[in-house]
């Protein structure tokens, strides 16, 4: 798994520009829409984008949190198929997670390959 991320970032960094870091001294992984987009399209993506990625991590959170509650229950309770959804649903809130934080620098890869 590791050697794969690394992979990624060898990557991304070889198809970088010289010059990522905007002159205004934005952040580089901040998305901007194209400036041909009519009215205020542009902001509403930006807080489409920000919204839906608070709600995957808060989501991702809770089925962490419920899993573990599932495994105590599940344990306590002498249910070990209810202990081993909970410890499925905690492996894969994490994965989901991690997902989710690597959205932005897999973006910065692509954008780097295709300009």
């Amino acid at each position: 798994m590791s050697a794969t991320l690394l992979a990624w970032q060898l990557l991304a960094d070889a198809t970088a520009k010289p010059d990522v870091t905007p002159s205004d001294g934005s952040d580089p992984l901040q998305p901007r829409p194209a400036q041909n987009l009519p009215g205020k399209l542009g902001a509403a993506t930006d807080i489409l984008i920000g919204w839906s990625i608070t709600a995957a991590l808060i989501a991702c959170m809770l089925g962490f949190i419920l899993g573990w509650a599932l495994v105590g229950v599940g344990n306590n309770s002498e249910r070990p198929e209810m202990a081993a959804r909970g410890k499925r649903s905690v492996m894969w809130s994490c994965v989901a997670a991690m997902g989710v934080g690597m959205v932005f620098a897999l973006l910065k890869a692509f954008y780097g390959l295709g300009s």
